[in-house]
């Protein structure tokens, strides 16, 4: 019955749009407590019965959250077995296909390539081969601990002299009166100003001044940018440092954070160079031949001006590069609306189900528990609890497991590129990811501080205060480091969900099932129904106050499509 509703609604959906614009087409831990749920009946005001419609919770079986069973999900995603979920590998495969198989388990219509769960893409990914290396004045430094190399890092065997080059930004002359929230000098902001970087290894300090991420929003930037905003983009800074003669890139950590070389951390495809090659260092070592790196920072943040200098200090980065084609799926699985007038409008669920793969040198494995089996499974139960428990959401449910996010968002902006329902009424977006390692009492939600976005907050606060979930929900600054970000430049309001807390162990070999605490768990599971459930309903109004006419907006910004590159900056 679903699929023969379904294909009716296809048909409505498919005339819709042919009169849209080409814009708009454009094993687990047994000793871990188990924490089973109950999705309670709907308990409406009086004065709201004569307005909506209340028969869907009368009329189904009660569904039960399993957050036990979400945690299993993570162990199987998370195991050693799956190798860490790299594109193109068959850890990467075997999850694909744990996803596929749930879909087709629930039923949920395959509306993907060749009417199956699967929407394949192809793409260039960027792999390191042999043994890299980075010396600092003759002393060699240990690839696991001491430095990483970018993802599209390009090939070159390097010794040069450093050069200190701030935040690596160019911020040219600009009228103030165009750009009223930025706080940098009107005449402009130049790292590479007066320093002679001709075949020198260039060194900046990553994000910008004052760690203000304002500065990235908000101000202008050079030729060098492919997109914006861009400042304080990795593979900016790099291309930026290539453009005023660099022959190599040293990034270090902001003080304004920790000074350790995180893994996966990417320049993009959009800047690629092939031969610049480009390395993060950690702060410690930098600091032990360049004493006064900090002091030079905190010069850039009290004063707004660049304090680029040469210093005579020499390094050698030595990297071997190459990019071949790789052919990935995203898994996607369709639950149709059920009501007339809501039925051709979309949710998209999604949570990426790649991770970072193995460690080329070491083979340690990055097994991405947290980052993302965690979302992933939370994704899988909503999708289980829509169905088994026999909701009829008003709204159509796209469920996703995107994949290649780590590589640059490039399942997710794929589907935006080729959706398979009109981007113009996809009227809200989730990604859910890194839920599972938090401090276990609530969820950020990244992107609600905006006004396009700030409803979906309400929405998931006000819910969750009617039943009574005790979670808090956190609206907080936007993050362009995850699924949402491709859907939120093409005009749906779409936010990240993520657990409240730091993240001890992100992107290391660290991030195992040992990692996750079922509170999260529990929090993240029973926060995304509390968001999501009332919007699939058409019940959004009770919680904002006012109808919502989509879409909200159309973006007018620069956006680099075919993918904006996570962990860029």
């Amino acid at each position: 019955m679903r699929k023969t509703v379904f294909f009716l609604l296809f048909l409505l959906f498919f005339c819709f749009g042919c009169s849209e614009s080409t814009e708009d087409k454009s094993d687990a831990d047994e000793t871990k407590d188990e924490s089973i749920v109950e999705i309670p009946d709907e308990e409406i005001e009086e004065e709201a019965d004569e307005e909506f419609d209340d028969t869907d919770d009368e009329q189904t079986e009660k569904f039960k959250f399993d957050i036990q069973r979400v945690y299993d999900d993570v162990a199987w995603l998370a195991h050693d077995d799956r190798a860490g979920r790299l594109p193109g590998t068959a850890g990467n495969d075997e999850a694909v296909e744990y996803v596929r198989k749930l879909f087709e388990e629930l039923d949920l219509l395959p509306v993907a390539d060749d009417d199956t769960f699967l929407q394949v893409f192809d793409f260039d990914m960027w792999n390191v081969e042999g043994e890299p290396q980075v010396a600092l004045e003759g002393d060699i430094l240990d690839p696991n601990s001491d430095f990483r190399i970018f993802q599209y890092s390009g090939s070159g065997n390097v010794n040069a002299e450093i050069v200190f080059a701030g935040h690596g930004m160019t911020v040219p002359p600009f009228d103030p009166d165009e750009y009223p929230d930025c706080i940098l000098p009107a005449e402009g902001y130049d790292d590479f100003a007066d320093i002679d970087l001709d075949g020198k290894i260039a060194l900046v300090i990553r994000r910008g001044p004052k760690g203000l991420v304002s500065i990235h929003n908000n101000c202008p930037a050079n030729d060098a940018c492919v997109g914006t905003p861009c400042l304080w983009n990795f593979g900016y800074k790099a291309k930026n440092a290539a453009l005023n003669g660099a022959a190599g890139v040293i990034v270090i950590n902001s003080y304004h954070e920790s000074g350790a070389a995180p893994a996966g951390m990417t320049l993009g495809e959009e800047y690629y160079t092939d031969d610049l090659p480009a390395v993060f260092i950690s702060t410690e070592k930098m600091e032990k031949v360049i004493p006064d790196i900090k002091q030079w920072s905190e010069s850039i943040d009290d004063t707004l001006t660049p304090q680029s200098v040469a210093t005579s200090v020499n390094a050698t980065i030595s990297v071997e590069a190459r990019v071949e084609n790789i052919v990935s799926p995203n898994v996607i699985g369709v639950l149709p609306g059920t009501d007339p007038e809501l039925a051709d409008e979309i949710i998209v669920i999604g949570a990426h189900i790649d991770h970072l793969g193995t460690n080329s040198v070491t083979g340690e494995i990055y097994n991405g528990a947290d980052d993302n089996a965690s979302g992933t499974a939370v994704m899988m139960e909503l999708a289980r609890a829509f169905v088994l428990g026999e909701h009829e959401p008003a709204r159509t449910i796209v469920f996703a497991a995107w994949n290649a996010e780590e590589l640059g968002l490039i399942g997710s902006c794929y589907y935006v590129e080729n959706p398979l329902f009109p981007i113009s009424k996809t009227i809200a977006a989730y990604s859910i990811d890194m839920v599972g390692a938090g401090v276990g009492y609530g969820l950020a939600m990244h992107g609600a501080t905006l006004s396009d976005n700030a409803w979906l907050a309400d929405v998931m606060s006000g819910y969750a205060e009617e039943i009574e979930l005790g979670f808090e929900v956190v609206p907080s600054s936007p993050l362009d480091a995850s699924d949402h970000v491709c859907f939120y430049y093409s005009g749906v309001p779409a936010v990240l969900l993520s657990t409240l807390g730091m993240r001890e162990y992100y992107h290391t070999p660290q991030d195992t099932i040992d990692t996750i605490l079922i509170e999260d768990m529990e929090a993240a599971v029973w926060l995304s129904w509390a968001g999501i459930y009332p919007i699939s309903m058409g019940w959004e109004d009770r919680y904002i106050g006012s109808e919502i006419t989509y879409p909200l907006f159309q973006s007018t910004m620069d956006f680099p499509f075919p993918a904006y590159r996570k962990r860029n900056r």
